[in-house]
Parts: C-alpha cells; sequence; structure tokens
C-alpha cells in the first residue's frame, strides 16, 4: 500500500517517499493495456501471471484461503484453459504450485507444526499414507518400468495429496473452519452443477463445440446416443460425473440432519442441481456411485425410523426409473444401462481385459511399473507389455501398475479411512456431528465404488473433496464439543 505522511492533522500522500512505486504501478497498468490491445494471449498469459503471483503469496499467508483457492483453481482451469490458451494451459503444473505454497503456508506462527504432525501421526490413515507413498517411490527401481516420467508423474502426484491431506488435517482446527469449507464445497460444486444444466438446456458454446470436435476421439466418447455428455467447466464428462456425485452422496446425508427451514429448502435446490449434473454428464459410473454412498448411509443408520422412510422411497424412485415409461429420454436409458450387467457390451468388454490380464498382476507382485498403461502408458513407456492397455478401472490399474503388494496397500489404506469414519459416527453423541460422519462416510465409499470402473481419485477435480472429507474425518472428532 501506498504510505501517507501527516501534516496539520491531515493525511497527504509522499512523492519523495511513493513516487516510484507510483511509476512501477502505473508502467505495468500502461503495459497491460497495450498487450491487452495488440497481442490478447499475451496480455491474457501476463496479467494471469502478475494474479497468480498475487495468489500464490495469499495461500502461504493464510492456508484457509489456499485451500478455498485450491478447490476454485480445480473447478475453473480446464474451462479457461478451453477458452483462452486453445487447451494448452499447464493446469496440473500450476495445481501444483498452489498445494505447496498453500502447504507452506502451515509454516507460519499460528501452526505448530511438530505437535500437529505428532498428532497426524498417531492415528492408522496418516501411517498407512505415507507407506503408500514410501512404496510408490520405491517404485522407481522397479526393473519392469522403461521410463523415469512415468513413474514421476505418479510419484509427483502422490506427494502432492499427502501435503494436500496434511493441509487440511491442520486448517480444520476447529468446527468453525469444517463448516466453512462444507459451506463454500456446497456453493462452488452447485455453481459447476448449474454450468452443467446451461449446457443442457442452453447446448454447448461455440468455443466448447470447437474443443469438442477438433478431437475425434474426444468427440466419440462424448456424442453418444444423438447428444452431448456434459462437463460443465471441468476436464471431463466423467470428472464432472464424480464431483457431483460424491458431493450429492455427501449432502443427501445431511439433509437428514437437523437445519432450519430455508437452509432445507437451499440444500435441496442446490441437491437437485448436482444430481442433474450428474445425470446429464451421461457417465453411468456416477450413478452407481450415487447409489453406492446412499446404500452406505442406510446402512450405517438403519435403525432410525427416517432412514427408512428414506429408504422405502428411494427404492419406489429406483423401480420408476429403471421401468417406468421414459423409453425416449437418453438420461434415463444411459441410467438403466448401469445395472444392466451382462447385457451391456462395454461392461463383457472389460471383463474379458481383466480376465485376459490377470496372469500378469499374478506374475508381478510389484507391478510393470508407473506410468505404463492406457494411453499414458503408450506415451511414455512404447514397447512396454502394458503400454496402451485400457485399464478401465483404478483398482486394475494399480495391479497392474504396482503390483497386487501395492493395491494390497491401497484397498487397506481405502479400508481405514472408511473404519475411521464409522468409528468417528459410532463414538459421537452430537447428532449433527454424526450426520457429517455419516455424510463423510457416504461421500469416501462413493468414489470406492467408482474406482471399480474408471480412475476416480487422483485427478486435480476429484481431490479437492477427496482429500479434505478424509481431512474432516480426522479432525471433527476433536470438535464435538463445539457443535451446537
Amino acid at each position: 500500500m501506498l504510505s501517507v505522511t501527516q501534516k496539520s492533522g491531515k493525511t497527504a500522500f509522499s512523492w519523495k517517499r511513493d513516487g516510484w512505486l507510483t511509476a512501477v504501478l502505473l508502467a505495468i497498468a500502461v503495459g497491460l493495456g497495450y498487450l491487452l490491445a495488440r497481442a490478447l494471449p499475451l496480455g491474457i498469459g501476463v496479467f494471469a501471471g502478475i494474479v497468480g503471483l498475487g495468489i500464490v503469496v495469499i495461500c502461504v499467508i493464510s492456508t484457509e484461503i489456499g485451500l478455498y483457492f485450491n478447490v476454485l483453481y480445480s473447478f475453473l482451469a480446464y474451462q479457461i484453459s478451453r477458452e483462452f490458451f486453445q487447451d494448452s494451459f499447464p493446469v496440473g503444473e500450476v495445481s501444483n504450485i498452489l498445494v505447496i505454497a498453500t502447504f507452506l503456508g502451515l509454516f507460519s506462527k499460528r501452526y505448530n507444526i511438530k505437535e500437529s504432525f505428532q498428532h497426524f501421526w498417531q492415528t492408522p490413515v496418516p501411517k498407512l499414507f505415507i507407506i503408500t507413498l514410501a512404496y510408490i517411490l520405491i517404485e522407481l527401481f522397479n526393473p519392469y518400468a522403461h521410463s523415469f516420467q512415468g513413474w514421476y508423474g505418479t510419484a509427483r502426484a502422490a506427494t502432492m495429496d499427502t501435503m494436500l491431506l496434511f493441509a487440511c488435517y491442520n486448517v480444520f482446527d476447529s468446527y468453525r473452519v469444517i463448516r466453512r469449507f462444507i459451506i463454500v464445497l456446497f456453493l462452488m460444486t452447485v455453481a459447476v452443477g448449474i454450468y452443467g444444466c446451461i449446457q443442457q438446456w442452453h447446448g454447448l458454446f461455440d468455443f466448447e463445440l470447437s474443443w469438442v470436435t477438433m478431437d475425434p476421439v474426444r468427440f466419440n466418447l462424448m456424442f453418444i446416443g444423438g447428444e452431448f455428455r456434459k462437463f460443465s467447466t471441468l476436464a471431463d464428462p466423467a470428472s464432472f460425473a464424480i464431483v457431483m456425485s460424491s458431493c450429492a452422496a455427501f449432502f443427501v446425508v445431511l439433509l437428514t440432519g437437523k437445519w432450519k427451514a430455508w437452509q432445507r429448502i437451499v440444500m435441496f435446490a442446490g441437491l437437485v442441481i448436482l444430481i442433474l449434473g450428474m445425470a446429464y454428464s451421461g457417465t453411468r459410473t456416477a450413478n452407481a456411485m450415487l447409489l453406492g454412498g446412499l446404500v452406505m448411509f442406510v446402512v450405517l443408520t438403519i435403525d432410525q425410523k427416517a432412514t427408512r422412510i428414506f429408504l422405502v422411497l428411494g427404492v419406489i424412485l429406483f423401480i420408476g426409473l429403471m421401468f417406468g415409461p421414459f423409453s425416449g429420454n437418453e438420461t434415463v436409458m444411459r441410467f438403466r444401462s448401469t445395472f444392466s450387467g451382462t447385457k451391456d457390451e462395454s461392461y463383457n468388454v472389460r471383463t474379458n481385459n481383466r480376465h485376459f490380464i490377470q496372469p500378469y498382476i499374478y506374475y508381478h507382485p510389484i507391478g510393470g511399473g508407473l506410468g505404463t498403461t492406457g494411453a499414458y502408458g503408450a506415451q511414455v513407456n512404447p514397447g512396454h507389455p502394458l503400454a496402451g492397455f485400457p485399464t478401465d478401472s483404478g483398482y486394475l490399474r494399480k495391479a497392474l501398475e504396482i503390483g497386487w503388494i501395492g493395491l494390497f496397500l491401497v484397498v487397506l489404506l481405502y479400508y481405514s479411512i472408511i473404519r475411521a469414519a464409522i468409528r468417528g459416527f459410532f463414538q459421537c453423541s452430537n447428532k449433527r456431528a454424526r450426520t457429517i460422519y455419516a455424510g463423510a462416510t457416504a461421500c469416501m465409499f462413493s468414489f470406492y465404488v467408482a474406482e471399480f470402473a474408471q480412475d476416480a481419485i487422483g485427478q486435480i477435480t476429484d481431490m479437492v473433496v477427496y482429500y479434505p472429507m478424509i481431512g474432516i474425518i480426522l479432525q471433527l472428532k476433536n470438535h464435538e464439543n463445539e457443535i451446537t
């Protein structure tokens, strides 16, 4: 800020002291104006760099605000890349910078890192996170891997995820902060859902149509049954659906808690948007996610009368969607195909792929190496036996790349997270805290259901839901007395 001097009781500007700063700011403003007028992409890039630097500084100063910036960026980055940078913006690299800046904010005087880490390390979940991360780092020496780049990409992402989890654990140092994050997450996901609904009702905008049609593979994945699958501001329909479905599972459960009338109305309206957005994405995995999350909630609270009523209404709705007169609605038909089992051709193809590749898993206990499967594997590990193999499942990809030993560690980690959430639910006495625990359990279980069909955990769009939810599970028990 510009400094001032006091003269005769009045505030005065000191040119001698502040003139240079004014000149610099004026030069920046003029330079940006010129670039925006004469070289728009370059001008936008310079402006984004200045704004980005300011955001990084804010993330370092305040870890909580940094977490919100991470959520906002994750939900908007791909849209910005499509509209302003012809899909060439380094989305992942900027996300890493934001996570690191947020993590560095923990070293301010507000947080006692040594004491916090001691508490963090006492529970099984963080221990298994560190063990899994160490295993991934050791995969660098996997003799079957052909590429350092393939290992680096996965190891870097795992490191960023661990840093984000520790940041969330420290940020959620009071119920007030947890509640604030839940509100921010609700508002941001509803905004993303609204944009997806606009795409459905209005149609894709011109720059989005151009982006979809410029790549034949992308077009074939998104144009199904005579209409485009919707992706909102996220990377693709699958990413959009995973965020909508996991958050819908969380907020459906939260809606069953004790709230004021206006809060229920707002939450219900937001839920309608989330579920519509999920349906418009055309991603069948999301249907199974939501159903799995709600089944987990029912199992947790089946002793309650309200849950039994919810179960009956849910079964009626499910039967209506499966067998009702909606044969002309493509969205409903995609929902039905989720549960068609062996009648679905893509399901049979995936099943055959799994059976074909199982011998490789049995004979490679540490896997074929990180970044060896799918299209990415074909790019960074050409000639590898797994290069180009379509895993179509998070569990299968892990079994192939880090072996059945690594898969065991990952599944054990998933189990420990669900166990911590369920224990928190039954051990706490505060009803609102129990509702949050139940919602977090449903949300996490929905992710693990999705892992059967695709890579549902690890993208920058889902990590800002997944890891904060774990932070809430680990910290909520410490703030039960603060909840009224």
